[in-house]
């Protein structure tokens, strides 16, 4: 990761061969080891260097989606918090976009547009244990309309690395999708740094 970081001050083709090496070898291995957040940063930086005018047009306009849709995406949260709270869940709700190598790679897979890229907004909302995972979930679909076909547990079938999260996405009365991963604390700490 620090390698990555510091690329900077080497010359391109040293830059592309490493960042390539990144893509295919180490971000692929964080992957493996349930490492979300490594991952994530190990692509977008590989994604910086292989790309540099993608990333940044790409960055560039996920900046401006992000600023036209401010108050829709603090509301979500908002709305998340208050259904969770009236029905005694205590949980932690956050707000994130997806990374942008992985925004990229699904434009690029489906030949989609951003703005065509419905869950680049993705929520998680994190429970004291597996029980309250499934209750949240279900208040979720009742607030939002779960979109058939796009709701995956992988909470009682985890991942071959060990992660776990219960992922829908849904529709808000507007058109607009966003994802939830809904985990415990225990489940985010192991999908976020790994085993």
């Amino acid at each position: 990761l620090h390698n990555m970081q510091t690329l900077g001050a080497m010359r391109e083709e040293k830059r592309r061969r490493i960042a390539r090496e990144t893509m295919e070898v180490y971000a692929p291995l964080a992957n493996r080891l349930g490492m979300g957040s490594l991952r994530g940063e190990l692509e977008d930086l590989s994604f910086a260097n292989l790309e540099p005018e993608r990333y940044q047009e790409l960055s560039a306009a996920l900046e401006a989606k992000r600023a036209k849709n401010a108050s829709m995406i603090e509301e979500i949260k908002v709305q998340l918090e208050e259904v969770l709270r009236e029905n005694k869940i205590p949980v932690t709700v956050y707000g994130r976009s997806k990374h942008l190598y992985g925004i990229w790679k699904k434009m690029g897979a489906q030949s989609k547009a951003l703005d065509d890229v419905h869950d680049w907004l993705a929520y998680r909302i994190i429970c004291p244990d597996r029980a309250t995972c499934y209750t949240a979930m279900g208040l979720v679909h009742a607030l939002y309309r779960p979109i058939p076909g796009r709701f995956k547990d992988h909470i009682s079938l985890p991942k071959d690395n060990g992660y776990q999260s219960i992922h829908t996405t849904v529709l808000m009365p507007s058109g607009d999708a966003f994802e939830v991963q809904i985990r415990t604390e225990e489940m985010h700490i192991h999908a976020e740094n790994g085993i």
